[in-house]
């Protein structure tokens, strides 16, 4: 159904925005600890600490992985929601 798919795609980009906004806050928390007390704006991420391997990002891809992070966790369970939410206002249910 086209309309369904349509649907689906909109919720789709309001979970993606949703999941900006809090990526946008914690970015913003970060750039308010350089700004009050400097710093760095690169950042150390530890994939395995017992092998020390760490990679230094800057706060844009902080950004891009967090972004990345949240939805493949938990976008699928958003859009199930989200679907549902939708559906009982539709009083389709």
């Amino acid at each position: 159904m086209k309309d369904t798919n349509a649907i689906e795609k909109a919720l789709e980009k309001k979970i993606d925005l949703e999941i900006s906004a809090i990526v946008a806050s914690f970015i913003s928390q970060l750039q308010d600890l350089y700004d009050t007390y400097g710093g760095t704006n690169y950042y150390d991420i530890v994939y395995n600490s017992q092998e020390k391997e760490i990679t230094s990002l800057t706060k844009e891809k902080v950004r891009t992985i967090l972004q990345e992070m949240i939805k493949e966790n938990h976008g699928d369970a958003m859009l199930a929601k989200k679907t549902n939410q939708l559906l009982a206002k539709l009083e389709i249910l």
